[in-house]
């Protein structure tokens, strides 16, 4: 969503802007690259079935092609890289090699973190502190074949989703089950935790010093992830923090609540790092007092769905799951919250998710960590919680519960946001500081 906002807010501004992508519309035979326009911006969708990512080393010859044909047929000064998922990191060689400035706007820690999140494979917090960050890292989501395209293995989930998701069964009988075909998996293929570390660890450094070697410029949207890539060994002339702009929409107007009773909100996916669970736990006890609103969906991970169906079904009272929301009704669904919380057990980059309610003017109760904690001034305009405590966000959920009237005065301070035209702005000078770079 943000990409998309900022190509719209660059087009606006006479840039001329195209868009690559890849997808899982369907048909998905045959694969196919799909020209188009959308309000003035050039789109390019490839559409093909293989699961491909940085975490796999064999090649995506149709993707890579597509992505050459794209960059000849638009050639472009600039690429900009959002998000590698699906796509691959060989595309950032490719974007040299076709001799444009390449900026990467870093929206999680993906190129230092097999997982993207921060966490261990036990869901501990992950402190990567040097350059040999592959330490305390998860093997498991990664899978090197030595460049051979698994035909069969490659177009399923890995082997550590199946173990997610074996897990996340509520039922006894179906969480044996699946269980033991896991095991079965494992006994056939290995353990994705303990199988060819040695060659996993080559592998993803060799991909993100290529790609650290090959960006002239990186973004990063909170202060918090530029340090952390900086200790990580990203030169600091290559990184600059730039926050997010967003689409303003016009501040609702506030539905006050038949009952008076607060009422809490989460929006957005229903994946376990978004700390849901964690939230349920904090809620517990609290349902005659107040209520907790919780819009989003699984956004089509069987995991996720999972999961959210084990932690749900047994939710304390005072809990209604509105599920799947449409954007555009976004202000209509924050005009009738009074506060939004953001219960990650990660530590967020910059949780879009707290910028929308800044805009609402709804105050934001969050983990206090990373770029959540650089966001929300705590007793200022919103409250603060120590990360995957749901003790602590207990007790700043009966404190609001407990004198409601706090929430007017975090209201009336509710910061600014910046728009998504001022931040096109400031990235237009990145990227000339990007082009001067690349041709120097």
């Amino acid at each position: 969503m943000h990409c998309l906002q900022l190509a719209r807010a660059l087009a606006a501004n006479g840039d001329e802007v195209g868009v690559f992508h890849i997808s899982n519309t369907g048909p998905r035979h045959p694969p196919r690259l799909v020209r188009g326009d959308d309000e003035g911006l050039r789109m390019f969708h490839c559409i093909e079935d293989g699961q491909y990512s940085r975490q796999a080393d064999w090649p995506n010859a149709f993707l890579r092609g597509s992505f050459d044909e794209t960059l000849a047929e638009f050639a472009p000064e600039v690429v900009h890289f959002h998000n590698y998922l699906s796509l691959g990191d060989d595309l950032v060689g490719g974007a040299r090699a076709a001799r444009a400035a390449v900026v990467y706007t870093l929206h999680d820690y993906g190129l230092i973190c097999p997982n993207n999140l921060l966490l261990r494979s036990d869901g501990g917090l992950c402190d990567k502190g040097d350059p040999d960050f592959f330490q305390a890292c998860c093997p498991r989501t990664i899978r090197c074949t030595g460049g051979r395209v698994p035909w069969i293995a490659g177009r399923l989930p890995p082997l550590f989703r199946w173990q997610q998701f074996a897990a996340n069964q509520s039922g006894m009988i179906p969480r044996a089950a699946l269980t033991g075909l896991v095991l079965l998996g494992q006994a056939m293929l290995g353990d994705p935790e303990r199988t060819a570390v040695g060659t996993k660890r080559a592998f993803y450094f060799d991909r993100t010093r290529r790609i650290f070697d090959q960006t002239h410029l990186f973004i990063a949207p909170s202060e918090y992830l530029r340090r952390r890539f900086l200790r990580c060994g990203l030169p600091p002339e290559r990184i600059v923090h730039e926050r997010y702009g967003i689409r303003h929409f016009p501040r609702p107007q506030r539905v006050p609540a038949a009952d008076g009773r607060p009422r809490f909100g989460y929006i957005g996916a229903f994946h376990a790092h978004k700390g849901i669970d964690v939230l349920l736990e904090a809620f517990r006890g609290l349902g005659d007092r107040a209520s907790l609103h919780i819009h989003g969906s699984s956004f089509g991970s069987p995991v996720s769905e999972a999961h959210f169906r084990r932690i749900t079904s047994a939710a304390s009272s005072g809990i209604v799951v509105h599920g799947r929301y449409d954007n555009e009704r976004l202000g209509d669904i924050l005009g009738q919250l009074d506060a939004v919380v953001v219960p990650s057990v990660w530590v967020e980059n910059s949780p879009l998710t707290i910028q929308e309610a800044q805009i609402a003017g709804v105050p934001v109760i969050a983990s206090a960590e990373g770029g959540m904690a650089e966001l929300v001034r705590d007793g200022i305009d919103g409250l603060l919680f120590r990360l995957g405590d749901a003790g602590d966000l207990h007790r700043v959920l009966r404190a609001v519960a407990d004198r409601p009237g706090m929430l007017d005065e975090l209201r009336r301070r509710a910061p600014a946001v910046p728009t998504i035209e001022e931040q096109a702005l400031k990235i237009r000078g990145h990227y000339r500081s990007a082009l001067t770079h690349a041709r120097g």
